[in-house]
């Protein structure tokens, strides 16, 4: 065989071996599709042609490369779909660390001042707010039920109020967490011959694995910590009744009942 000859085969096998991968892998098929069948084959004549050259040249040599390629051609053959898979999740997971880059530095903007406090564009007595940790995408609902008009803020009723003195909010509402811990409040003016109690809900019924907190500021500086505990929200009852908050007298009563949000009165 001469050294034209020689030449020309390495381009077709080159050539025929390398736009075989490149059909596989633009398909986005399983290797058992036709097409990627017929794409196999002509990789097969490819590599066929390649070690021939090389056998040409050097019997040893031409063995090793023979064995080294059919095994990286196995491992492409018989792993293709999960590194496809690999590949996907990792720029599927660059791109949402991009976009919680950004949406990171809207919440600081939006929920925090510059010395890291709640902003609340109104006044108000009492503050609660819930958070959840961070990098998830558990939907958890903070609830204030007011027991004497029967009426519930959450995110399906974000404001309730009596006349400009007596009102209560929901100021933020999330349905995940990203790097920073975003925390949803809701605050309460006035309303101090009322009765509330204040209720947590894994709406969305996603595996919590860390413990949420609620943070209740009363007006006269009091503060009351709960902490819930990650599992109490994973299983049937996907709520906690956390406690009530008698207003006129700035009592705190615990409640940490746990129950079910399909018997939540809320919706």
């Amino acid at each position: 065989m001469n050294r034209a000859t020689r030449w020309i085969l390495a381009i077709i096998g080159i050539i025929l071996a390398a736009c075989s991968l490149l059909i596989i892998y633009m398909s986005g098929k399983p290797i058992s599709t036709p097409s990627n069948i017929m794409a196999c084959i002509g990789f097969v004549i490819g590599f066929l042609i390649l070690m021939t050259l090389l056998y040409s040249l050097s019997v040893k040599v031409g063995i090793a490369y023979t064995i080294l390629l059919l095994l990286l051609f196995l491992l492409f053959f018989v792993d293709w779909d999960t590194a496809k898979k690999f590949i996907s999740e990792k720029m599927d997971h660059i791109h949402w660390q991009r976009e919680t880059a950004s949406e990171t530095e809207n919440i600081k903007n939006e929920q925090l001042d510059e010395n890291g406090n709640i902003v609340i564009e109104h006044p108000y007595d009492d503050l609660i707010s819930l958070q959840w940790g961070t990098l998830n995408n558990v939907d958890m609902d903070l609830i204030l039920i007011d027991n004497k008009d029967n009426v519930t803020i959450s995110f399906h009723n974000q404001q309730y109020s009596l006349d400009d003195n007596n009102s209560i909010w929901l100021d933020y509402d999330y349905q995940e967490q990203n790097n920073i811990a975003k925390e949803e409040v809701i605050s309460i003016l006035g309303m101090q011959d009322r009765t509330f109690s204040v209720l947590v809900v894994n709406y969305n019924g996603e595996t919590l694995k860390q413990d949420a907190i609620v943070v209740i500021t009363l007006a006269d500086g009091r503060t009351e910590t709960y902490t819930l505990p990650a599992q109490r929200f994973n299983d049937d009852t996907d709520g906690i009744y956390v406690c009530d908050i008698i207003a006129q007298s700035s009592e705190i009563v615990e409640i940490m009942q746990d129950f079910s949000e399909s018997e939540a009165n809320y919706r």
